[in-house]
């Protein structure tokens, strides 16, 4: 009897191992595939994120290229940070010397940082608020630029006189007295001293004057930009110059 027993009960014990096995088995698969999953999910967070540095990158660097371009520099050798402001005030004597804009420490201006344009060279913050500034343009008497003569290699420092203000204009002075530069000649920032980056335009020469010592020559420039038609301006918050 026994063994009869034994022959009936083996193949059900033998089929509920089987079923118990194909059971484990298939919640092992469950546990397995939700781990793949979870596993997956990571790996594809980890490809967006790279992704997104990527893109990130590129952008930076595609804008980067563009404000170059935009401001005709004719070093490329700098990598610039930017604020974007909207031309919120003008001065009453219309003159375009200084005027306010529509940012401050809230995006990272600071007093003495550089504010460029589309056509080159505007001027300096002079003073900052939370969500202001005011803006000095190259030709108030208070603000002096290390220029370059771009056909000659001359260099110089911008001038703002009273007079020349109220014409939109300034000097740059200590030129060579035997300098070739002619009218028309394009005139860049020269980079020295490090306030400035180097070949930004400020403008084209358009008279030459000899100083009354005879030993150097000054020059009447016409700013590039039109400081009066000014919308909006770029404010540099931070440049350097890209390793070679």
């Amino acid at each position: 009897h026994e063994e009869l027993m034994g022959m009936i009960v083996s193949p059900v014990r033998t089929g509920f191992t089987w079923c118990k096995n194909q059971v484990t088995q298939f919640f092992d698969s469950i546990t397995q595939y939700d781990s793949l999953q979870a596993e997956n999910a990571a790996l594809r967070e980890k490809i967006n994120n790279l992704q997104s540095q990527i893109d990130d990158l590129h952008y930076d660097k595609v804008q980067n290229d563009r404000y170059k371009d935009l401001l005709s520099i004719t070093d490329p050798a700098y990598t610039f940070e930017y604020v974007s402001a909207d031309v919120v005030t003008v001065p009453s004597d219309g003159w375009g010397a200084t005027f306010g804009i529509n940012a401050g420490t809230r995006s990272g201006i600071e007093k003495g940082d550089i504010v460029v344009c589309e056509g080159g060279l505007v001027g300096k913050v002079t003073e900052v608020g939370l969500n202001w500034a005011t803006v000095a343009t190259f030709i108030d008497p208070q603000i002096s630029v290390g220029a370059m003569i771009l056909s000659t290699g001359d260099v110089g420092v911008t001038e703002g006189t009273l007079e020349l203000k109220t014409k939109g204009q300034c000097l740059v002075r200590y030129l060579n007295k035997d300098s070739a530069v002619n009218r028309g000649d394009r005139i860049y920032t020269s980079g020295l001293g490090g306030v400035y980056p180097k070949g930004l335009l400020i403008g084209t020469v358009s008279e030459l004057r000899y100083e009354d010592n005879g030993l150097s020559l000054s020059t009447v420039v016409t700013p590039a930009v039109s400081f009066s038609d000014l919308k909006e301006v770029l404010v540099i918050t931070n440049f350097s110059e890209d390793a070679q």
